[in-house]
């Protein structure tokens, strides 16, 4: 394989992975947030974090992993960057990296929002609650 080919065939597959270890997450969490949400008083926010939680997985995963540029101060040409293969192999453990660093920060940004969620929901408890006595 040439490596020309090989960096058609390695960017696609690492953007997949990257897309697979999104969705992954997604699906292993969403049972989790949904059940945060629905405890939750108000009726208009569970709908709102089950509608954005997807795209708060997704779009930092793509983000991070178009975030990798092949070009650098040694690698400036086309020409230069298909050459060496050991930079294409880098270059995509650097975006397959990055996807995941991203995905645990957008895990932990998710974790901020349900801690508030569920302070939020305590809150409102207390105040109903108290108003009833």
């Amino acid at each position: 394989m040439t490596n020309e080919r090989y960096l058609i065939v390695s960017y696609f597959f690492a953007a997949l992975l990257c897309v697979v270890v999104a969705l992954l997450t997604y699906l292993f969490l969403r049972r989790s947030l949904a059940a945060v949400a629905d405890s939750v008083p108000d009726r208009r926010l569970p709908e709102i974090l089950k509608r954005l939680f997807p795209a708060g997985l997704l779009l930092p995963g793509l983000l991070a992993f178009t975030s990798v540029s092949y070009l650098t101060c040694d690698e400036d040409t086309y020409d230069r960057i298909i050459q060496n293969r050991a930079y294409l192999v880098e270059r995509n453990q650097r975006q397959i990296s990055r996807t995941l660093l991203f995905l645990l920060i957008a895990v932990l940004f998710w974790d901020v929002v349900v801690l508030f969620v569920l302070k939020h929901g305590r809150s409102r408890r207390h105040a109903k609650t108290a108003a009833k006595s």
